[in-house]
């Protein structure tokens, strides 16, 4: 609460609290990368969505976790693996994403390449000082935006033409806020 100092020591120890279970119960130690979801019961798991997924990015973007903790390290190289999409680059949303496919063969395709899900891990990139892997998927965003250089929502994994909304705000927010992070960290 606004200026309510009184109580920051509470708020820390439920940020402590929500850390330790998401270490506790939210990573798959077998596959090396945190679930999509867990569901628990009596404090036990009793069900795990396997699906690897992008947004578990947001353990390093809200600061949850050191850019250098084993587990995000480990999840960031499943993501590359698994969500990679090798026919055009940029990073898709989850597996077997479906939303906005365009017609074509998707075998070994996770789903379109979001420019969002790409600069999170540009900005992983950046944090661990990997600067040259970091432009990389900068210049893979740049690549994709339109002519007149407004950035989609995603992008087809054939062409690399914009299959949904464009521009995006969240897009061109993220891309702001990856160039900023690039200018401090990478110059």
């Amino acid at each position: 609460m606004l200026g309510e100092y009184e109580n920051a020591s509470r708020w820390e120890e439920a940020a402590v609290e929500v850390r330790e279970a998401i270490r506790n119960y939210l990573f798959d130690r077998e596959r090396g990368v945190f679930y999509r979801s867990v569901s628990i019961d009596d404090g036990k798991v009793v069900n795990t969505d396997k699906t690897v997924d992008s947004s578990i990015m947001g353990v390093f973007l809200f600061n949850v976790f050191d850019v250098y903790e084993p587990m995000l390290e480990s999840s960031v190289k499943v993501i590359m693996s698994k969500l990679w999409v090798r026919t055009i680059g940029g990073i898709a949303r989850y597996e077997n994403d479906y939303y906005q496919r365009v017609p074509g063969d998707y075998s070994g395709i996770p789903g379109n390449p979001w420019i969002i899900t790409t600069l999170w891990v540009a900005q992983y990139y950046m944090a661990k000082g990997d600067c040259q892997r970091a432009r990389e998927l900068m210049s893979w965003v740049n690549r994709v935006k339109t002519p007149t250089n407004l950035l989609p929502e995603q992008v087809d994994p054939f062409r690399g033409l914009p299959t949904s909304v464009t521009p995006l705000v969240w897009s061109h927010a993220e891309y702001l806020r990856t160039y900023i992070m690039r200018k401090r960290q990478c110059a």
